[in-house]
């Protein structure tokens, strides 16, 4: 691409920074994302090594020295997830269907700052979204002992400052806080205390009671019972409570647990960039993002192993974030033509467990197992004019857990995205972009409701997704 293309595109910043989920559902494709920017055009391709975008400050703080003036930018995102859910069930006998789509639309604005300081270093400073979920699928759907509705949003804010050393070597490192909250509603059976006191017990029982929906009213009642002493429950206080236990089962409401919490941690990253040959350069970045141990409240509403029938009280979730490893090449094909590559490494081994602590109850410790995963992208931009330039991308991202393990409240698999983008010059200053994106994620199998202290609860659960999620957005970046 020739320099005055590269003076053109440098102008288009669009922010990597501050990022308002005004519905967390639109991440529900994903664990950890990246914020909108100009690299999305591609598919987030380049990402440690890209030079003409305030996402470095987040990215990669080393690419910041690639950029000579001070830039500002700002994204408007639209994400429309098309998320229907594939019951393994007769769903409409039972009436408990999930909701579709089981996401909803939102949008994510962000803005971001680079500013160099003198010859040799460079200042950024960003707010944007690390990670998010959120699923909806409604009060009735089978999977309510775990989840109906929830939603996890992480945000961060980073200063950056990056150092070229010489011609081929900049280096760079951040620093900052991490935001996090979640929201999960849930409905269990309403159990007086006698019952018990570990809800882990209520959850496996209605695990076991799904296997004797569809029988006849009398083996239907042996299979509740069966279904109680196996659980785990009181066997003579849940004989007494044995209608209200078949109500649930029915699929009328029960207990309403709403779990909400927030948390704040640290994160840091420390990153590199090479260039080998004139154009042709290479970015390596380690992004550290630490725990959470989400603290806040669990509003119950009916008995929930307990004679009162409004609880409040102190709630608590662990939460460990990975870290990730990125490598990134930018390659100038022609005079017109630059080509992009990422391969990142997200360290989810991690992620083994959650433990939830209400108080007055027992820990309810639930099983994740996630594994490492990779995510591959290649993409490209062709300069069609002076002002105008053209944007393309294709990335792959594993899937971070089996279908064995992958539970519905967290519905993770395989995404692969296609993106395009378009880059236009205003004037000397001013620069806009568009693009759009669909991600194609995964059958989302699940075989489980859910994964609890080691074994496997609820097998009757058994569903998958067919999920395209559509990304469109547009951004400015201002060269001062």
């Amino acid at each position: 691409m020739p320099d005055n293309q590269y003076s053109i595109a440098r102008k288009l910043l669009p922010g990597c920074g501050l990022a308002f989920l005004i519905s967390h559902d639109a991440l529900a494709v994903g664990f950890i994302i990246s914020p909108p920017s100009q690299l999305t055009g591609m598919a987030n391709a380049g990402s440690a090594v890209y030079d003409r975008s305030t996402a470095s400050v987040n990215n990669n703080p080393a690419a910041m020295s690639l950029m000579n003036d001070m830039h500002v930018g700002g994204n408007l995102t639209a994400v429309i997830p098309d998320w229907s859910v594939n019951e393994g069930w007769d769903c409409k006998a039972e009436n408990n269907c999930s909701k579709d789509p089981a996401a909803t639309s939102s949008f994510i604005p962000t803005l971001g700052l680079v500013r160099p300081l003198g010859n040799d270093f460079t200042w950024g400073i960003g707010l944007g979204a690390i990670a998010g979920q959120g699923m909806d699928y409604g009060e009735r759907f089978k999977t309510r002992p775990i989840v109906t509705k929830n939603e996890l949003q992480v945000a961060g804010l980073m200063n950056a400052l990056s150092w070229r050393m010489n011609e081929q070597w900049t280096f760079g490192a951040s620093a900052g806080l991490i935001y996090g909250s979640v929201e999960q509603k849930q409905d269990l059976p309403s159990l007086s205390a006698s019952a018990g006191e570990d809800i882990t017990s209520v959850i496996d029982f209605v695990g076991l009671a799904q296997g004797c929906e569809g029988l006849p009213p009398v083996a239907q009642a042996v299979c509740l019972g069966g279904a109680v002493e196996e659980s785990g429950l009181n066997p003579e206080s849940a004989t007494e409570t044995l209608a209200s236990l078949k109500s649930y089962t029915d699929g009328n409401s029960g207990t309403k647990v709403k779990l909400e919490g927030n948390d704040i941690a640290t994160a840091a990253s420390v990153g590199t960039t090479y260039e080998f040959h004139s154009g042709h350069r290479l970015g390596l970045v380690y992004q550290y993002m630490g725990n959470f141990s989400f603290d806040g409240n669990a509003t119950i509403n009916g008995e929930l192993l307990s004679d009162e029938d409004h609880q409040k009280q102190n709630m608590s979730l662990s939460w460990n974030m990975p870290d990730r490893l990125i490598l990134s090449g930018s390659h100038p094909v022609s005079s017109d033509l630059s080509l992009y590559w990422d391969v990142e490494r997200v360290f989810f081994d991690n992620f083994r467990r959650t433990n939830l602590h209400i108080e007055g109850y027992p820990v309810v410790e639930i099983d994740r197992n996630f594994k490492d995963a990779n995510r591959y992208a290649i993409g490209a931009e062709y300069a069609l004019s002076e002002r105008l330039i053209l944007q393309a991308g294709l990335s792959y991202d594993e899937s971070p857990v089996d279908d064995s393990d992958r539970m519905p409240d967290i519905p993770v698999d395989e995404i692969v995205k296609t993106a395009i983008g378009t880059i236009y010059q205003v004037n000397q200053q001013l620069s806009v972009q568009g693009y759009a994106i669909a991600e194609f994620l995964g059958d989302a199998k699940i075989e489980q409701l859910a994964g609890i202290d080691g074994h496997k609860i609820g097998p009757a659960v058994n569903m998958d997704s067919d999920v395209i999620v559509y990304v469109v957005g547009v951004s400015f970046g201002y060269k001062f």
